[in-house]
């Protein structure tokens, strides 16, 4: 019986195509993408660096043309990185306002945080930065002492709950309620330890939650992304 796991059983990405400037983080060339449909129909993308960089095009192939960015000049976040934000998290709300979670770090710190900025129109100069949602360090209350507050992703459940999932290595998964218009915790409610890789680093990250059905989905990346030399990578399937 074939296998249905098999890689040769899984469909090649489509080619896409777009802006491309040598040395700019902008265009094509996303990282960390987070894609909705605007007031315009059109799609439009946003992804780390450039302080939350945006892209637009008619289907998904492209052409996708760079826009420019959510925010200006730096997150209001005072941490290290407010300048290099990352893995925006965009989604249409409460109020016909689209709200984009962004995260503030440096590789390797868990110094972090989660930041919020609203736009009615997803273009570059129309976005409110609305600053920090939620900070992890190792002199913080738990679970922020144990947690990494970066990767951020809004949940609207059922009823109408608005979640937060974020974290990466540290102690991985976790979840916060928020208040109703977003821009906070909602410390009356107990935070939720979604998922655990208890060996090694814990090197889990970039979770995305998703419901169909009964069931929920949680996805996440496991494993270690950067820092290596070609002499070094893990073996192949292990990376």
């Amino acid at each position: 019986m074939p296998d249905p796991f098999s890689p040769s059983n899984w469909p090649l990405p489509h080619n896409i195509t777009g802006y491309n400037s040598p040395g700019n983080w902008g265009g094509v060339h996303i990282h960390d993408p987070s894609i909705v449909i605007g007031p315009d129909g059109q799609f439009y993308s946003f992804s780390t660096h450039d302080l939350v960089s945006i892209s637009r095009a008619p289907t998904l192939e492209g052409y996708w043309e760079h826009l420019g960015s959510v925010l200006v000049g730096a997150s209001k976040i005072n941490l290290p990185g407010n300048n290099d934000t990352w893995a925006p998290d965009v989604h249409l709300g409460p109020g016909g306002l689209y709200y984009c979670f962004y995260s503030v770090s440096t590789f390797g710190s868990q110094d972090s945080g989660i930041g919020l900025a609203t736009s009615r129109e997803l273009l570059p100069g129309t976005w409110t930065d609305h600053g920090l949602v939620y900070e992890s360090g190792a002199t913080l209350p738990s679970p922020a002492n144990i947690t990494n507050a970066i990767d951020p992703n809004l949940f609207i459940d059922y009823d109408g709950t608005p979640l937060l999932t974020y974290g990466s290595f540290w102690s991985d998964i976790w979840q916060w309620q928020l208040e109703p218009d977003l821009s906070n915790i909602d410390y009356k409610v107990a935070a939720d330890w979604l998922s655990l890789d208890p060996s090694g680093t814990h090197a889990e990250e970039g979770s995305y939650l998703h419901v169909h059905g009964w069931y929920y989905y949680l996805f996440f990346s496991h494993g270690i992304c950067c820092g290596f030399n070609a002499s070094d990578l893990p073996p192949a399937g292990q990376e």
